[in-house]
Order: structure tokens, then C-alpha cells, then sequence
């Protein structure tokens, strides 16, 4: 399978011809390149994906069929469908810990190789991290509103295949969810998954007719239907209340939980998924409290984000739990955006500096995070060396580098398992103060050589008398 886009082909057989020489009869194929990978559309994000990573690089060859294609194609990439068919990649990737929270800009991961093999890894680096630190972004945000309370993944309707909705229960986990709906993701993580009934068995009910032996009336068939339900599922079950109306559905809940001490034990939670969600919980709440069913839990679902989850925590603080689907990935305002662009070629730094908001980084790039006395992460500052002392904090007591050797010569390091993210995501969390407005700084020798080589880019004397220029034309402003 093609894991690169037409242009990483061009780019690759055109490095490969005599066309790319750079001097001195050096070839731009064979020369040492570094590509860096960051994020710039999350606020933060653990970054997470590097099992994929290690899949993608692993097979970075394509098969028979695939070279034919690339040696009939009409551009003529026989070069490229030669290097592929005869090499394996061994150069350096660094990477930051997985699981380690890192924000927008800051270099989590890099390749070193022959340029003509690193840069046709941007794709794998992007698909392997970008939609894992998104799912385990929108998770962990989500686990900052809801405090302790529980989180379930409900997504698997929403993600369009079964591989990918095991992605997304995997990388929520990471992130701070606590379980799955998701019975194939149970199954390959080791998990119980757990959901609740859905709102058509309470519609397949609406014929069923039966006389309450103590009013001598006809039951509801919701009644019937919940009495049934708890009837099935003794050790404790949650019973789903607005079918019809969360009026109706609560006391018929209470009437099925009171017609027996069984089906009363039975009870254990009840899930709402209309809205207003935090107005219907704490309506729900005053009826379970007023006959004596407070023990039992409150669970809201229904296009739950962060925003909903903090509005329902802060109108019912009793709140148990949440079920999260749409709001997970199929449905959010945007995805991590990895980048994956050169800053080193030949020994050279080199970057982008066309606009503000997609500059890139010169050098080989380092992340250190300090902490103070207290063990507190304070603030992070990319560097291009191997440390930078123009450290912005007086407070500072410690420091530590994030990107690490992860990918040597064709051997990974051992990827901890998903329990092992999560435990360090989590400890993680109890060391920032507030991951919203965390400082990260660019360190005074980067910012220097970042000035230094954005105006060396940008001189050039030509005077380019044959090219026209109309007159009064004004260059558009970076929006």
C-alpha cells in the first residue's frame, strides 16, 4: 500500500537524478536530512501513535505490482520505484515518551536519513500520530471537566469502520476515559466493555399488555418492558428513561425498581440522552431522591463535548458519569494538524518562513520542560542545541529533555502498553497547574538563528529587470 502522495514520488526520483546535484558532485538523494514533526490545532494533546509509527516504518517497501505501476507511470519514476524495491530504512528517529503532553509547535517527533527515504515518511508520520492525539486530546479535555467522574467511550456507530473505532476507544483510554461500549475494542485491549439498553427495546414493547397485581390496572408497556429488563439483569443494569418523555420514563423506572426487592437491587443506574442534560439530571435527581433512590447513579449521553460535561458537573455535582460518542472524532472542529517539514539538510538548518502561522523551526530541535521545587511543570522551551541557559524562570529547579532516541538502524524502542500510557498521562496531569494556558517559549539561540536565517532566505540584490511588477499592486496581509 502507497503511504506517500504523488508529490514524495516526484520529490524522490527527481533527488535521484542528476538534476539534484548540490556541488561538488554531491547528490541530493545520499544528502543527511531531518524532518521534524509537531501539532498546531489542539491546545494540547498527549502525544501518542508511536506503535503505528513503527508499523508504517517497518513496511516501508511496497510490493510487485505497486513498482510496475510506479515504472509505467507516465512522469517516469523508475528511479524512485528502484529505491523502494531494494531498500530498507535505517536512519534515527527521536520521539518524546508516549503518552508525554505536549503543545502546539513543539517538536514531539524527527527522522534523520538520506533525503531521498526521510521525506517520503511524512505521510506515515502524520497518520500515524495525528488522529490518535486527537482522540487522546478531546479525552483528556474531556477528563479535565468531568473531574473523577466516569467516562465511556459510545463512538463505535460514529467512526465508520471497526479498525478505526478501536483506534478511537484505544486513544480516548490513553487519554483519561475509563471504558468502551465497543465490543471488538474489549476484546483486542483487554477491556469489559459496558453500555446500557437502547431506546428501540422500549419501542418493541408499545403491544405488550399485562395487569399490575396490586392496582389491578393496565401497566405501561415502559414499565413492563423496564420490569422485564431488571428481571434479566439481577446483579444491577441501567435502565435508559426518555424513549417517550424522562417524565414518563423515571417513574416508570421507580414503579418497575418497586415492584419487587429483586428488580429493586436490580436498579443501579439510569442514563438520560435528551437535552437540556444538566436541567433533566437534576430533575431526575429530585424524584430519585424523594423515594428513597438515591443510590442510584445519574449517566447523561447525547452529544456530550467538554463544554456539556463542565455544564452538567456544575448544575449536578452529583453527576456519576458520561457517555461520549460523535464528540470523540467523528464530529470534532479540528483534528491535532501534524505538520512533518525539514529543518537540517546536509548539516544545513534550513525552515519555512512564509507566514506567521505555518513558520517552521530551524535545526536539530529539543524540548525541555522545567519544574519547580514543588515537582510543578513551570513552562517548556524549545531549543536547538543540547541546552539553551537563558532560562525564563526564576523559579526553576529542574529540567529534562522530552525527545529521545526511539528508532535506530531498523529497531524500535518498546512501546508501554496502553495502561502504562494512561498511568503516565494521568501522573502527568497532577504536575501542570493549568494545561490551557501552559508557557512554552522559543529559546534565545533558536530565536537568534530563526532571524538570522529568515533574513539570509529572504536577501536576494537581482534586480530582475525582464520581470514585470504592476504598478500600485500591494501584497496581501497574513490573515
Amino acid at each position: 500500500m502507497f503511504q506517500a502522495d504523488r508529490y514524495h514520488m516526484t520529490m524522490g526520483n527527481f533527488a535521484l537524478s542528476g538534476y539534484a546535484d548540490l556541488g561538488e558532485g554531491v547528490n541530493l538523494a545520499d544528502v543527511e536530512a531531518t524532518f521534524y514533526s509537531a501539532f498546531r490545532k489542539l491546545p494540547f494533546a498527549p502525544c501518542v501513535g508511536h506503535e503505528r509509527l513503527v508499523e508504517y516504518l517497518t513496511h516501508i517497501g511496497i510490493d510487485a505490482p505497486r513498482i510496475r505501476f510506479l515504472k509505467n507511470d507516465r512522469a517516469g519514476l523508475e528511479r524512485v520505484a528502484e529505491l523502494l524495491e531494494n531498500t530498507r530504512f535505517e536512519g534515527i528517529v527521536r520521539a518524546v515518551k508516549p503518552g508525554t503532553i505536549m503543545f502546539p509547535r513543539e517538536p514531539f517527533a524527527d527522522i534523520t536519513g538520506p533525503f531521498a527515504l526521510a521525506q517520503l515518511s511524512e505521510v506515515k508520520f502524520e497518520h500515524a500520530f495525528d488522529i490518535p492525539m486527537t482522540v487522546a486530546s478531546r479525552a483528556l479535555e474531556m477528563r479535565l471537566a468531568a473531574g473523577d467522574r466516569w467516562l465511556t467511550d459510545f463512538s463505535l456507530r460514529r467512526n465508520g469502520e471497526v479498525d478505526r473505532a478501536v483506534d478511537v476507544a484505544r486513544y480516548a483510554y490513553i487519554g483519561g476515559f475509563n471504558d468502551t461500549s465497543n465490543m471488538e475494542a474489549g476484546f483486542l485491549l483487554d477491556q469489559f466493555p459496558v453500555g446500557t439498553m437502547a431506546h428501540y427495546l422500549v419501542q418493541s414493547f408499545i403491544g405488550v399488555q399485562e395487569i399490575d397485581s396490586v392496582t389491578g390496572r393496565q401497566k405501561h408497556f415502559e414499565q413492563i418492558c423496564f420490569e422485564r429488563w431488571l428481571d434479566a439483569h439481577p446483579n444491577g443494569t441501567t435502565l435508559l428513561l426518555d424513549t417517550i418523555s424522562v417524565p414518563l420514563g423515571i417513574i416508570h423506572a421507580i414503579a418497575a425498581a418497586k415492584s419487587s426487592s429483586i428488580r429493586r437491587v436490580a436498579f443501579k443506574a439510569c442514563r438520560i440522552d435528551t437535552k437540556p442534560l444538566g436541567d433533566w439530571s437534576v430533575y431526575v435527581q429530585s424524584i430519585l431522591d424523594a423515594n428513597d433512590f438515591s443510590d442510584v447513579k445519574i449517566i447523561t449521553s447525547g452529544d456530550h463535548d467538554k463544554e456539556s460535561i463542565s455544564e452538567v458537573v456544575r448544575m449536578h455535582p452529583k453527576s456519576y458519569g458520561f457517555g461520549v460518542g460523535t464528540k470523540i472524532l467523528s464530529e470534532v472542529e479540528n483534528v491535532a494538524g501534524v505538520i512533518f517539514k525539514e529543518c537540517l539538510i546536509g548539516g544545513h538548518p534550513t525552515l519555512k518562513c512564509s507566514s506567521m502561522s505555518k513558520a517552521t523551526l530551524p535545526g536539530k530541535l529539543q524540548v525541555w520542560r522545567y519544574s519547580d521545587k514543588d515537582g510543578y511543570f513551570i513552562g517548556d522551551m524549545i531549543t536547538t542545541d543540547d541546552f539553551d541557559f537563558s532560562c525564563p524562570w526564576a523559579n526553576a529547579y529542574a529540567s529534562e529533555p522530552l525527545l529521545c532516541d526511539f528508532w535506530i538502524n531498523g529497531s524500535a524502542v518498546p512501546v508501554p502498553s496502553m495502561q502504562k500510557q494512561r498511568e503516565f498521562v494521568m501522573r502527568q496531569l497532577k504536575r501542570f497547574r493549568d494545561l490551557y494556558n501552559y508557557p512554552v517559549y522559543i529559546g534565545r539561540g533558536l530565536k537568534t538563528a530563526i532571524e538570522m536565517l529568515s533574513g539570509f532566505m529572504n536577501k536576494d540584490e537581482n534586480e530582475y529587470s525582464n520581470i514585470a511588477i504592476p504598478v500600485g499592486l500591494k501584497e496581501p496581509k497574513e490573515g
